[in-house]
């Protein structure tokens, strides 16, 4: 998929050039897209860094072009309200960014058999039922693969072995043109369960920029 910047409003902020100092703070915020309130108004749902509570985020916009509900976009908006309790915010949104958004998937192949082209990553963290990778990949214009993988042999373990495949299909090394930006947000829920004995998650990764550190552990419980 490729990452492009759409706008969700084309209202001028600005005043002979100068931004309109109501808008100056401005946010940016790995979101899920939940559907449309009563109103016919985008909703969003700011999770929670690791098990913090999640933040519902009401807007006046209409629903975002080509996204589907319960997908993650990178949002760009200012609060113009917060509720007492924290537990919803009214904002004011901007622009949105869709990105690559996933659920965990389990192999079907032999591990090695996926492809781990390399990327550059700068951050990864953890939001409630979601695991986010902030990075660089080589920019080809072709289309690729890139999610994350659980080894199935390692299910019903305290620490789950997973994989983030990068596959540019077969897309000739002398077709890389430059590094770009992306985000990658996947949905681990099905491994929070209380059910399922899964407490870490370590995801092996090819990482340009750090060869030396080749995973990362993420606690989910």
């Amino acid at each position: 998929m490729t990452i492009a910047l759409l706008a969700l409003s084309a209202c001028d902020r600005s005043h002979d050039g100068k931004l309109d100092p109501a808008f100056e703070t401005q946010l940016v915020d790995l979101v899920t897209y939940t559907g449309l309130d009563a109103d016919n108004h985008a909703v969003f749902r700011l999770e929670g860094h690791d098990d913090e509570p999640p933040v519902v985020l009401y807007t006046t916009v209409s629903a975002p072009s080509k996204v589907d509900k319960d997908s993650r976009v990178l949002l760009y908006y200012a609060i113009n309200h917060k509720a007492p309790d924290g537990t919803y915010w009214n904002i004011d949104a901007r622009s949105y960014t869709r990105i690559y958004s996933d659920s965990i998937r389990v192999n079907r192949n032999p591990i090695d058999t996926y492809s781990m082209h390399p990327i550059r990553l700068q951050s990864a963290w953890r939001t409630g039922e979601f695991l986010n990778i902030y990075g660089q990949i080589e920019h080809t214009g072709k289309n690729r693969f890139l999610y994350m993988l659980i080894d199935g042999d390692t299910r019903g373990n305290d620490t789950v072995q997973a994989y983030l495949v990068h596959d540019l299909l077969g897309t000739p090394q002398d077709s890389v043109f430059y590094w770009r930006d992306f985000y990658l947000s996947v949905n681990v829920g099905v491994l929070k369960s209380p059910k399922d004995p899964c407490r870490t998650i370590r995801l092996h990764l090819n990482d340009a920029s750090n060869p030396n550190v080749t995973f990362k552990d993420f606690d989910i419980k």
